[in-house]
């Protein structure tokens, strides 16, 4: 992708070359994430930021395995060391 000299504007606007905002998807109204990264900015969607947040928070957790079941695995022993009822399978 080619690089493009943008000047800016009033209030620190700036306009995205046609070429960027076809590639990113966006039009008018479409919100954007900025993010400044060292002496760089990034811009990208909304959705694609989404997307890159869950697939960090994918690989962080892949390692420890299922964390839901860990957890109910750990309240499951916590209410027997407590003599109650199962606290996951609602018993009373």
């Amino acid at each position: 992708m080619p690089s493009y000299n943008v000047p800016l504007q009033e209030n620190g606007r700036m306009i995205l070359p046609a070429e960027l905002r076809r590639v990113l998807g966006v039009g008018k109204g479409d919100r954007v994430v900025v993010q400044a990264e060292g002496d760089r900015i990034e811009i990208t969607t909304v959705a694609r930021a989404r997307a890159r947040a869950r697939a960090r928070l994918r690989s962080l957790y892949a390692e420890r395995g299922d964390v839901v079941e860990e957890l109910i695995a750990e309240r499951r022993a916590e209410a027997r060391r407590e003599g109650d009822a199962d606290p996951v399978a609602g018993g009373d």
